[in-house]
């Protein structure tokens, strides 16, 4: 049969050879446009530091899932075509074929299976804290403690290496080190090993830089991670320290303050402030709190240096502000008493309101599971009130949508409108807000 090519003239011939025991094993990949752009750029920069490669990260038990360039994850489907696709090659010309205008090309592969893309957001931080307990020694507690305990055990424990997140963790390197600062954990510069870092450690570290910070004058705008730990060292008189658990928590809560240096940071009484609300609601079984208890229970956990007035004002604690707090994907409003205000214009004062704890990085990560999750905790919320645990599933920087990003938020409000009509029923509240109950069966 004569075909033509798109580099041949009309009168060409392509001649098809087919050799016996061809191989099947070949599957196609359907590739975004985005990734194609992220390999092509990768390969063109001869300064790329990045390599460019995908990878498919996560146990053999998990659904595929390919890594980009950019750190974005995609599970990975077979798709069964209804025509056989035949993967050709071209021969060598002979002098006779070119002459006569012949291209022979050669069968290689039958393949009738491709793989499709679908962007997928990974349970990232529950598995990693799944995957950092596996070290017998525990949450990290201090040098002299973790000493103390090899010498009274004869175990020896599994390690967490970046070979073995690599192996379980559905996640490029960039998100895994940001989700493991924000836990946190720190990787031991001696051994490669990655420990989880004790909560109430962690803030009598915090403690005890604030205390240095005072006594040296040092602004909380730029703390430098190595005149830190000097001065830390200097301080305890010899006292075993790690350098990577000071630099872990002055990361946990601050952020980089790059113009004083590549190693200082800027802490922010709010990061504070929601990791000890976290530990507060855990440590009480995730039992409901009146405001006024936890306002109490958090001003009184708090650091002096980083207490802030707005937080521990209770005017601002109403039921109609719980959705902006600080603990807005960590709890929602309840009230033991006139339930019927709690959707009304003003709501529910603070001394009415109860936070029950619902952390959103607990909450399964398909759309679908995660609002049949939350109505089967709450079988009516309005949209302001689901909006802080659904934000986390679209495709947005997480920054940009903090940071009041026009194009960030709409794109956030959009998808979370989809899955509102999707899967939950509308009516018109008290305050003329829709409230939603659930259509799933």
């Amino acid at each position: 049969m004569a075909l033509p090519s798109d580099n041949s003239s009309a009168s060409d011939v392509l001649g098809l050879s087919v050799s016996d025991g061809y191989p099947e094993s070949c599957r196609l990949i359907e590739l975004t446009p985005e990734i194609v752009a992220q390999l092509e750029e990768a390969q063109a920069s001869s300064a790329a530091t990045v390599p460019s490669v995908l990878q498919v990260r996560g146990r053999d038990t998990d659904v595929a899932t390919l890594i980009d360039l950019d750190d974005n994850t995609y599970h990975l489907h077979t798709a069964h075509t209804s025509n056989n696709l035949y993967l050709l090659s071209s021969e060598q010309q002979s002098a006779a074929d070119a002459a006569a205008g012949i291209q022979i090309l050669q069968l290689r592969s039958k393949v009738n299976q491709t793989l499709e893309l679908q962007k997928a957001q990974p349970q990232i931080r529950s598995r990693l804290m799944e995957i950092l307990q596996w070290d017998e020694r525990g949450p990290f507690r201090g040098v002299e403690f973790d000493q103390q305990l090899m010498e009274d055990s004869n175990s020896q424990s599994r390690r967490v290496t970046d070979d073995v997140l690599a192996a379980h963790v559905q996640s490029g390197d960039r998100r895994l080190r940001r989700v493991l600062a924000d836990i946190p954990a720190f990787r031991e510069s001696a051994t490669g090993h990655w420990r989880l870092m004790d909560p109430g450690y962690c803030m009598d570290l915090l403690r005890l830089i604030l205390a240095t910070k005072v006594e040296r004058g040092w602004s909380l705008d730029a703390l430098d991670a190595n005149r830190v730990f000097k001065a830390l060292r200097a301080d305890v008189g010899g006292e075993p320290l790690l350098f990577e658990a000071v630099d872990a928590v002055l990361s946990r809560f601050g952020q980089p303050a790059e113009a004083a240096g590549s190693s200082c940071y800027r802490i922010e009484s709010s990061k504070v402030e929601r990791f000890l609300a976290e530990q507060i609601f855990a440590a009480q079984g995730m039992r409901a709190w009146p405001v006024s208890e936890f306002l109490l229970a958090l001003q009184e956990t708090m650091p002096p240096q980083l207490r802030r007035k707005e937080t521990g004002n209770p005017e601002g604690w109403g039921s109609v502000q719980i959705p902006n707090s600080l603990v807005r994907d960590l709890a929602y409003a309840s009230t033991p008493i006139d339930s019927h205000l709690l959707y009304s214009v003003d709501g529910v004062s603070y001394e009415r309101t109860y936070l029950n704890p619902l952390f959103r990085s607990m909450l399964p990560q398909d759309p679908r599971a995660r609002i049949h999750r939350l109505f089967e905790i709450k079988p009516k919320w309005s949209k302001s009130e689901i909006r802080p645990f659904l934000e986390d599933l679209v495709d947005v920087d997480a920054d940009l949508v903090a940071a009041g990003d026009e194009k960030a938020v709409t794109a956030v409000t959009k998808a979370i409108d989809s899955w509102m009509i999707k899967f939950g029923r509308g009516v018109k509240g008290p305050s003329g807000d829709m409230l939603y109950t659930s259509r799933i069966n």
